[in-house]
């Protein structure tokens, strides 16, 4: 029971390895739904509602415009609930966009859904402010430091989904309508517990509307671009290669993008100091991120190598077991996603969205066409070679951004217990 000594003691101190632990928590709640969806409905079943639950994901961060790292970073240095404020409001002006989306999808890439499915979608998308709302509720608790509240956002969306998702099993009716529809519970969950956890409703002043989005459309591209490079390649697929194809590929990707919690977490600990530190101490810092996240890529991703050849096909069956390279293929991509999530972040803090815009958009120009070319010919797991590919290529873009000398951002040894040590103590 040690663990969870640790675990209680890293509660009350309020630690970023909290957002590891909420990031590991929601990735093994995502194995342990994974396995019993894909068994439920089957890989065609698998490759629709991955599909789906993708513009789930990336239709709300289009509609954010890139609001939820500007109110990141004018939470690190001002008043939170102002800014907090005029995002939800913006949330709200969202709506009628959403709708327009859902409607656009339901004739497009929802057409070939059963008509069930293809309403829960529509519905789904239409529903996209919720996870606007929530993902500003998550900038304003990181840039706080409040891990607690951040690790609870991480686990009630796949808290919620596991939950309905085995019942769903068990009671045998479990199906791509009805797999929607828990996702969809777990999304509405997160909302509202954002809004508790930040304690600020639209009424009371707010920042003027127009600053926060002029502000925030630095970060518009790298956002929107960012989601796509982790999801959209799930929607692209179905057409591409089939969905029994592209379920094996959800399937590969979803287990091969466990480590990036580790990323996301130390990424998360690193921008408030980021974003208060100038000059040289900036520049120190910065290059101290990226030597972090590459000796944690260097230490994960061979674990989770192993874990994958000898896991998956146990946890998944043997049906999937054509999954297994195709997630090590993913997991040299995860390595670099990894390393580039920091840089990202690190850009953020010091307020350069313009050159993660277009670090976010060259490469995933880069992986769309190159899916367009090896998807129809590999397969799943020329899919997976298109995104590593671009993930790599994001890595370089963004450490050139940073403009650290070589020699300041290769690991040396102290980093890999640096870094580790820092997921545990935020220092």
């Amino acid at each position: 029971m040690n663990w969870i000594r640790k675990l209680l003691q890293l509660l009350r101190r309020d630690s970023p390895s909290l957002l590891v632990f909420g990031r590991l928590g929601a990735s093994a709640l995502a194995l342990i739904s994974a396995p019993i969806v894909a068994r439920a409905i089957g890989p065609e079943g698998r490759g629709d509602t991955a599909a789906a639950i993708a513009l789930f994901y990336i239709t709300p961060i289009l509609l954010a415009i890139g609001i939820p790292m500007e109110v990141r970073r004018l939470s690190a240095t001002s008043d939170a609930k102002r800014v907090l404020r005029a995002a939800r409001i913006l949330c709200i002006l969202a709506l009628p966009l959403s709708i327009a989306a859902a409607i656009v999808f339901g004739q497009t890439i929802f057409l070939e859904l059963d008509p069930t499915t293809r309403m829960v979608a529509i519905i789904g998308v239409s529903l996209s402010p919720l996870m606007m709302s929530w993902s500003c509720d998550v900038s304003v608790l990181v840039a706080h430091e409040r891990y607690r509240g951040v690790m609870v956002m991480q686990l009630a969306q796949p808290g919620i989904y596991v939950i309905i998702v085995i019942a769903l099993s068990l009671l045998r009716i479990a199906s791509p309508a009805t797999v929607l529809i828990a996702s969809l519970c777990g999304t509405t969950t997160t909302f509202i517990v954002g809004v508790y956890l930040t304690r600020t409703s639209v009424l009371g002043p707010h920042v003027p509307l127009a600053s926060l989005m002029k502000n925030a459309v630095r970060f518009a591209g790298s956002s929107i671009a960012e989601a796509a490079s982790s999801r959209l390649d799930q929607v692209l697929v179905l057409p591409l290669i089939g969905s029994f194809q592209a379920g094996i590929y959800s399937v590969a990707v979803t287990v091969a993008a466990v480590p990036l919690s580790f990323g996301q977490a130390l990424g998360a600990s690193f921008f408030r100091p980021i974003a208060r530190a100038e000059g040289i101490n900036r520049r120190d810092l910065q290059a101290a991120a990226l030597r972090s996240a590459s000796a944690l890529a260097l230490m994960s991703i061979p674990l989770m190598a192993i874990a994958i050849y000898f896991g998956l096909p146990v946890l998944f069956g043997e049906e999937y077991a054509s999954s297994v390279p195709i997630a090590f293929v993913s997991l040299l991509g995860t390595a670099g996603m990894m390393t580039a999530y920091v840089c990202s972040m690190a850009l953020g803090a010091a307020g350069r969205g313009t050159v993660m815009s277009v670090a976010q958009i060259s490469s995933l120009i880069l992986g769309i066409a190159l899916l367009y070319v090896l998807g129809p010919i590999y397969g799943a797991v020329g899919a997976a070679v298109a995104s590593s590919i671009s993930y790599f290529t994001l890595l370089v873009i963004l450490v050139c951004a940073l403009r650290i000398p070589f020699e300041l951002v290769i690991p040396r040894r102290h980093d890999f217990a640096d870094s580790i040590r820092r997921l545990f103590s935020g220092r």
